[in-house]
């Protein structure tokens, strides 16, 4: 798999990009609402 670090593209494996949830907090939730409804 590849990833975009900064302005270089880099392979990184498979099981570092999965290995975490990610999740975005609420408010990213409640900000975009405001413009996409």
């Amino acid at each position: 798999m590849v990833a975009l670090r900064g302005t270089d593209i880099v392979r990184v494996p498979l099981i570092e990009a999965t290995g975490v949830l990610k999740t975005v907090p609420q408010a990213r939730y409640d900000e975009v609402r405001t413009f996409f409804g």
